[in-house]
């Protein structure tokens, strides 16, 4: 330890004396370490982490197969009584519970705003093994009957933020869409719930459904409405195979049991059969159920991969540097072996220098690293539900950035440190330059620069390929005009508001908004446009013979009049909805181009009924009175759906609408404007998501956004990583080779041949990275083929761009050491 320390203090006081050096390495190493801190950070809290639960491998989550035969939201959803079916009869589980994401509309003393929560079966926290900060949490006593059990467990961070912590918040009573709860307890920080990347506020039993939410949406006594998602925690010594098996002969039993019910009595036998095939799969949980990691897995684990090689040309560029140092102080390690140094004393002395690099490096890396993370979970954060993501390094993180750290300085400084050990004492104490040059570190540094130049080329060409994505689906036509186009969210059923008193709301608003100065049109609809929802029906079509298995089932859109020439939407035949197209009106609808074509083709479409349902004997009863031109639906990547567009007011229920408002007046105006009249109809009701439509776009395209920003800054990072690399080396070269330079200009040299020999070799390096860096690339742009849009992985523009940038890169790298020996002076030169 004495030696360790001794090696450690001479290291530091080396560099130090060093400055420029010192200063280049820790950059390099920072930007490397940094950038893999920072998505490492991401991958961890999304895809690694595992729930903050007891025992959470144990735990499963079940997911019906195969298709349905009603409705069904989100991904792995189940009906509540398929739950309590498997919950009471299977014999896997030593517990399951069931949850539903749900926002709600939170009051307390006058004030009103909407935050998000689920609604969860009395065993959730038990099961989780998840205990209450404070108060107490759920137990089987707040799930026995519906609607009389109006209590809530609110997050820590809930409690932290509108109570201060305060212990008086227990029994306290608050408002949840317009409905009394009383808090009962405060669930234990660090919890945040079983969906990584959000945080539920609140959270009241699912037997208390029926309060907050409308009865026609996913009611838990309809076995056919997949609302819920169901975990199960597997008893000891079970597998998940195991209980897949098991419970096989259980599911099918409720499907068989389902398929009796009288809502299955118009049932083709086409759609019996297919409901019947259904099976049960059983996903792990231990991580917990995300539609954000969903989204943002592939994107996330192509960014590692960006960093990964940013990380390694990092290094190559240490190892480049840490070769040049030990070539420049080749005398004194010399001096050292003369007076009795041994190898290993060698290697370890100069290790210790590569490893205090690298420790100095993670230190800035990390320090880097909060700010990348800070910087992309502003770009990512969602008015609509809090994040539940956090830039500050957690243990794990720093274990993952110390054995980064460690590693590279080991790796990357080993091999130096070994050549540097192995020095010639007769050449070098005569200081014979030319055996320096011609020796095994000249080598080893052409074949890092070579290395950095095919993996700068590689991160250069992925960026020229999401970039150009970016670019084709910010290009992209989505159907409308998005300028001057507001639009905000409102839910007043939130605020407990009746199905007529919420239309009657919808009626004051859309003729409020239409009425502010400046504004040229307003209208509402069910489905916010480009925002990554989606709603579809089953229907049937006048005329039309449906084909085994077709998908019958086009995208819905539930609109006020005026939302066409509001939007800026073409209405190619019929009309626009109107005033007259009421609830005891006939049954009208319009259709998008795309739908006409497809079941009518040429034949005019006005006039032709369809229907609700796809089973024998559905009811047309439907009129098509237009067809308007072909829109985006739920984001700029999808293509153009088929689309029914239905009023409003005739459909049988009312939920949140999105507004849209066109309009002449400048952002913050007409945000205060918009905002004031909400209030005027209900000073209680939030008003959120309210953004430019242009923005909304910008929203949609988050992820595509950052793979393109971040891959385009680390390409070009890598870049000047392989720039300071090839730099060194021709430096190093013509510093090796003055007394050469000199004898080639006395015999009759010029400058331009003295530049060609320098950039010669520069371009053979260069060269012979591209040849190597060309065919990587192609096979790693394979890989992320699915990410792309409107390019292909082999798009020659992106390759000539990213060649010609790398190569000019590299050539303006090499251009100072050429200047520099065209400058050698003949007599000083010989005089060295």
């Amino acid at each position: 330890m004495r030696n360790l320390a001794q090696d450690l203090k001479y290291a530091l006081r080396t560099l130090t004396r060093s400055p420029v050096f010192l200063a280049v390495a820790v950059a390099s190493l920072a930007l490397g370490i940094g950038a893999n801190t920072a998505i490492f950070s991401l991958v961890d809290q999304l895809l690694l982490r595992l729930l903050p639960v007891k025992n959470p491998r144990e735990l499963v989550l079940l997911n019906s197969r195969g298709s349905f035969y009603g409705s069904n939201t989100g991904g792995n959803a189940m009906a509540y009584l398929m739950y309590t079916d498997i919950r009471d009869q299977n014999r896997v589980f030593t517990g399951m519970f069931a949850r539903y994401a749900q926002p709600f509309s939170f009051s307390l003393e006058g004030r009103t705003e909407r935050v998000s929560g689920e609604m969860v079966t009395g065993n959730f926290f038990s099961v989780l093994g998840v205990d209450a900060a404070a108060g107490r949490v759920f137990s089987s006593q707040d799930d026995l009957h519906q609607g009389e059990h109006p209590v809530a467990v609110i997050s820590w961070g809930f409690w932290q933020s509108h109570f201060a912590l305060s212990p008086s918040a227990i029994g306290r009573k608050i408002f949840l869409n317009g409905y009394p709860f009383t808090i009962i307890g405060v669930s234990q920080p660090g919890f945040s719930g079983v969906d990584p990347g959000r945080q539920q506020d609140i959270r009241i039993p699912m037997m208390m459904k029926m309060k907050v939410t409308q009865p026609e949406f996913y009611n838990l006594n309809d076995r056919r409405s997949r609302f819920a998602n169901v975990f199960g925690r597997l008893k000891p010594g079970v597998t998940r195979q195991q209980a897949k098996a098991s419970l096989q002969p259980l599911y099918h039993s409720i499907l068989e049991s389902d398929v009796k019910q009288k809502a299955f009595v118009r049932a083709s036998k086409e759609s019996r059969d297919s409901f019947l095939r259904g099976w049960l799969d059983v996903l792990p949980a231990a991580t917990g159920r995300s539609d954000i990691r969903r989204e943002a897995e592939q994107p996330l684990l192509i960014l590692m991969g960006v960093v990964g090689l940013l990380l390694i040309i990092a290094c190559a560029n240490l190892a480049n540097l840490l070769l040049a140092r030990a070539a420049a102080r080749q005398k004194e390690i010399a001096m050292r072996i003369v007076l009795g140094a041994g190898r290993f004393r060698l290697v370890r002395q100069l290790l210790a220098e590569s490893l205090l690099l690298s420790v100095a490096g993670g230190v800035a890396g990390l320090i880097l690293a909060i700010l990348i993370d800070r910087a992309l979970l502003t770009l990512v954060s969602d008015s609509g539900a809090p994040m539940a993501l956090s830039a500050t390094p957690d243990p794990r993180v720093l274990v993952f950035t110390t054995v980064v750290s460690l590693l590279t300085g080991l790796l990357f400084g080993l091999v130096p440190a070994l050549q540097a050990s192995k020095t010639d004492l007769s050449s070098t104490l005569k200081d014979l330059a030319g055996s320096v040059v011609s020796g095994g570190s000249a080598t080893l540094r052409r074949i890092l620069v070579v290395a950095q130049v095919a993996l700068s080329l590689t991160l250069l060409i992925g960026a020229g390929l999401f970039v150009s994505t970016l670019r084709n689906l910010r290009g992209s036509d989505p159907g409308f005009d998005v300028e001057k186009l507001v639009t905000f969210k409102v839910d007043p059923m939130l605020n407990g508001y009746t199905d007529e008193r919420g239309r009657q709301f919808y009626r004051d608003l859309t003729a409020r908004l239409s009425a502010i100065p400046g504004v040229s049109g307003a209208s509402l609809a069910v489905v916010p446009l480009l925002d990554g929802d989606e709603w579809d029906s089953t229907i049937t079509v006048e005329g039309y013979t449906r084909k085994t298995g077709e998908d019958m089932n086009p995208h819905m859109q539930y609109l006020t009049p005026g939302f066409f020439a509001t939007i800026g939407q073409k209405v190619l035949l019929g009309r626009d909805f109107n005033d007259n197209d009421d609830k005891g009106a006939p049954k009208v609808a319009v259709v998008n181009q795309k739908f006409a074509t497809k079941y009518f083709g040429k034949q005019n479409p006005l006039g032709r009924k369809i229907g609700n349902g796809g089973d024998p004997g559905t009811k047309l009863d439907i009129t098509i009175v237009g067809v308007v031109s072909d829109t985006k639906y739920e984001d700029m990547r999808h293509d153009v759906p088929r689309e029914v567009y239905i009023p409003h007011r005739q459909v049988g229920f009312v939920t949140g609408m999105t507004a849209y408002v066109r309009t002449s007046r400048p952002q913050e105006q007409i945000f205060s404007a918009l905002r004031a009249e909400v209030r005027a109809l209900d000073p209680n009701l939030p008003v959120y998501d309210i953004r430019t439509l242009s923005a909304q776009v910008d929203q949609s395209l988050i992820l595509e956004r950052m793979v393109a920003t971040l891959s385009a800054i680390f390409g070009g990072l890598a870049a000047f990583l392989a720039a300071i690399g090839l730099y060194g080396v021709m430096a190093y070269t013509v510093t090796r080779r003055t007394r050469e330079i000199g004898i080639r200009v006395a015999l009759g040299a010029s400058r331009g041949e003295v530049m060609w020999l320098v950039m010669r070799e520069a371009l053979v390096l260069v060269g012979v990275g591209l040849a190597v860096g060309l065919p990587s690339a192609w096979m790693l742009t394979q890989v992320v083929k699915s990410q792309l849009y409107g390019v292909a992985p082999h798009d020659p523009m992106a390759i000539a761009a990213g060649v010609l940038l790398i190569s000019l890169i590299a050539l303006g790298a090499a251009y100072a050491p050429g200047r520099r020996a065209t400058l050698i002076q003949p007599a000083e030169a010989l005089r060295e």
